[in-house]
């Protein structure tokens, strides 16, 4: 900021000169026969050419008056604009009599038609540099003044002017540096009698010019001007500015109003603003600030707190699309309430409150590092139902009105736009607890969000929330550092109504009922849904009591099977579609979109079911098998009872789309597979009563012929030794 320093210096050094140009003009009598010379001694002091076109008016009686016409210094040499300062006409009248008392007292400061050009070239060098010679200060005595520096000179003590004017003033800055051609054109201020210690009327108004980007604005400001230079205490009471602002970077016209008291307490470091009011887009905001340590680095403090704020009307003023919502009756309400803190690269938001229609968030926010903002935060809202604000469903009815879906082909592939590079830059900790939140038509409560976001990792974990009678924990994790996002998800669901929450998520009849426990850990990858879905691998087990699964009544898949197989008409039924399970629970694992299960295991007082097979999610295609078996008496069509397949597995296989699946039971082959066991049991059983019956018959015919061969061996024997004798 030391060249905000200096181009004040150096527009004091013009005034101090003007002023010395009067001092001197009160000493001579003829002051025009002196242009010249005065023209010369500040080309000597300061090389700088000043021209004095206007004529020089004094007057002594009955007030010490002077008049100076058209003035004009030149430019700094290297800088474009043709002069440095010029003023149509100064008009200054001091009291007479008070001089003499050695008091002074200006009656009148009227100056017109000031032009000023302040300028900074690409290295940095002023047009006001040369006017300020080797330092700020120069000819300083060498002894210490004996009167306190900080309450400033006496003369300035006892100042009393009745009025100061300035019309039809100019003021350009043109920083080569910075880009920067900035026109405060024109600059018009009254000022009442100003006395040290005193308040006076100040009335200002002026019009800023930006060149590129453009932008102009117009300010009119009044207030109480307060200068006490003794106690350093300077004010603007009861101020009021009004803004107006055009521009190519303002999205819309701004009109704003602010009010307050504005205080400078230089001897405490201090500033502060009290009783502040600032209206804008129908918006007010009230509150005050305070500024610590003017000359270290200050610390901004304050509160702020809004009126009713109309989101939609506010986003329309603005100029910015208002997003459509599928509650039309939302962006309608908000307030606003903090207090804040700001020193150096930190931001500290101590308090804030956000109404936002029905919702209410609470909480602290800091920010660390304001280039790269390094964010804290702890929030909580006690509700918020976030499908109000998701822009509305398709004309069309909804899923379960009726009307089956659409047909898709495959799954999407646009592809799905993520701000990669905001998330890479995101450094962001924070804790988040919500009463109720509804979310996709789920209705979740005491819900516990823990985010982390550093270096393009995002990272919500853990998750908590209680959900249709029971609870789910889980985390989620996006990992943006490289080109291809990849996600991970992890859920643990204990005791929840899997039925009720189904139907609400999908708006549809749900496919399986019953209190779960279903643990999923799952990652994919890519920008897609179809990629997604290609790229998704994981694992999971599931339990499911006292349920059921729609869409398949595998009891009446018997029936019909059977009345098929005796040659029997299927009689239509209207029984639910759906298998009643007192347990159901199975493993599974994820393969690149291909879900791999081998130990489904549903058991109820009817039925014992296993299953295994596959369901490829890229496809959208089943192929599933089922091993059903009856543990109790099953009643087919007419009331008969199906005692012959009890026990006897029936395979069920489930193959075809996710739309339209098929359900077969190939009954004939399991009751053939059955009569050829019944058959093979009945010839053993017949072969073993013929056995039982023929084989004491044929073990007393063996004894007799081996009976007879042991008698007809014992006579061959007597001959055969009859012989040899």
């Amino acid at each position: 900021m030391k060249w905000i320093k200096r181009a004040l210096m150096a527009v004091a050094v013009v005034l101090v000169l003007f002023v010395a140009l009067l001092i001197f003009l009160l000493a001579t009598f003829d002051p025009n026969a002196y242009k010249d010379r005065i023209s010369a001694a500040v080309q000597e002091q300061t090389g700088r050419e000043l021209t004095i076109s206007g004529d020089i008016g004094l007057s002594v009686f009955p007030r010490l008056a002077l008049t100076l016409g058209e003035t004009t210094l030149a430019n700094g040499e290297g800088f474009p604009d043709a002069h440095f300062a010029r003023i149509r006409e100064v008009d200054v009248a001091v009291a007479m009599l008070p001089l003499l008392r050695r008091e002074l007292q200006v009656e009148r400061v009227r100056l017109e038609g000031l032009d000023l050009n302040l300028a900074r070239d690409a290295q940095g060098r002023g047009n006001w540099d040369d006017l300020l010679g080797d330092g700020d200060a120069r000819d300083l005595p060498a002894e210490a003044p004996t009167e306190d520096p900080a309450a400033g000179p006496a003369m300035l003590r006892d100042l009393d002017i009745a009025g100061v004017e300035i019309r039809d003033a100019r003021i350009r800055w043109r920083d080569a540096q910075a880009g920067t051609d900035l026109v405060v054109d024109p600059f018009n201020l009254t000022l009442g009698r100003l006395r040290p210690g005193h308040e006076t009327p100040l009335e200002l108004a002026f019009q800023t010019r930006l060149g590129e980007p453009a932008l102009t604005a117009a300010t009119d400001l009044s207030a109480l001007l307060y200068l006490d230079m003794a106690d350093q205490r300077y004010g603007l009471r009861r101020l009021t500015a009004v803004l107006d602002a055009r521009g190519e970077t303002l999205p819309a016209p701004i009109r704003a109003r602010l009010e307050g008291d504005l205080w400078a307490d230089l001897r405490n470091d201090m500033a502060k603003l009290e009783r502040l009011t600032l209206t804008a887009f129908d918006t007010q905001l009230t509150g005050l600030m305070e500024v610590e340590s003017l000359t270290g680095e200050p610390r901004v403090h304050g509160e702020l707190r809004s009126g009713r704020i109309h989101p939609r009307n506010l986003m329309q003023a603005l100029g910015m699309e208002v997003p459509e919502t599928a509650n039309p009756d939302v962006f309608k309400n908000a307030a606003l309430d903090l207090a804040f803190a700001m020193q150096g690269d930190r931001l500290d938001l101590s308090r804030l409150v956000v109404t936002l229609d029905e919702s209410s968030l609470m909480g602290n926010v800091a920010v660390r590092d304001l280039a790269a903002p390094a964010i804290t935060l702890s929030l909580q809202v006690d509700r918020i139902n976030l499908d109000h604000y998701l822009p509305p469903a398709g004309d069309g009815p909804a899923p379960g009105a009726g009307q089956a879906p659409a047909p898709r082909d495959g799954w999407p592939e646009e592809t799905i736009e993520l701000p990669l590079e905001l998330l890479r830059s995101l450094n962001l900790s924070g804790d988040l607890n919500i009463g109720r939140l509804v979310v996709a038509n789920l209705d979740l409560s005491d819900v516990v969000l823990e985010l982390r976001a550093r270096d393009g990792q995002v990272d919500l974990r853990p998750f908590r929330a209680a959900l249709y009678g029971g609870r789910v924990e889980g985390a989620l994790g996006l990992d943006a550092r490289r080109d291809t996002p990849r996600f991970q998800a992890r859920s643990d669901l204990q005791g929840v109504r899997m039925g009720n929450l189904l139907e609400d998520l999908t708006g549809e009849a749900p496919m399986v009922t019953g209190t779960a426990n279903l643990r999923l850990d799952l990652n994919s990858r890519g920008e897609s849904v179809k990629a997604l879905i290609a790229g998704l691998n994981g694992n999971g087990d599931l339990r499911f009591a006292d349920g059921a699964v729609k869409g398949i009544n595998v009891a009446q898949i018997i029936r019909d099977a059977e009345a098929r197989l005796r040659g029997r008409t299927v009689e239509p039924s209207d029984a639910p579609v759906q298998t009643d399970f007192t347990e159901l629970t199975g493993s599974f694992r994820i393969n690149n979109g291909v879900v791999d299960n081998q130990d489904l295991q549903a058991a109820s007082p009817l039925l014992r079911v296993r299953g295994r097979g596959t369901v490829d999610l890229n496809r959208e295609r089943l192929d599933y098998r089922l091993d059903t078996g009856l543990v109790a008496t099953l009643e087919g069509q007419g009331g008969r009872p199906l005692d012959d397949l009890r026990n006897v597995n029936l395979p069920i296989t489930i193959r075809g789309t996710f739309s339209e699946p098929r359900f077969g039971l190939d009954l004939a082959s399991v009751l053939s597979g059955r009569l050829d066991q019944e058959r093979e049991r009945l010839e053993r059983q017949v072969q073993e009563r013929v056995e039982e019956k023929v084989q004491p018959l044929i073990d007393q015919q063996r004894d007799r012929v081996q009976q007879e061969a042991d008698r007809i061996r014992d006579q061959l024997g007597d001959r055969l030794l009859d012989r040899l004798r």
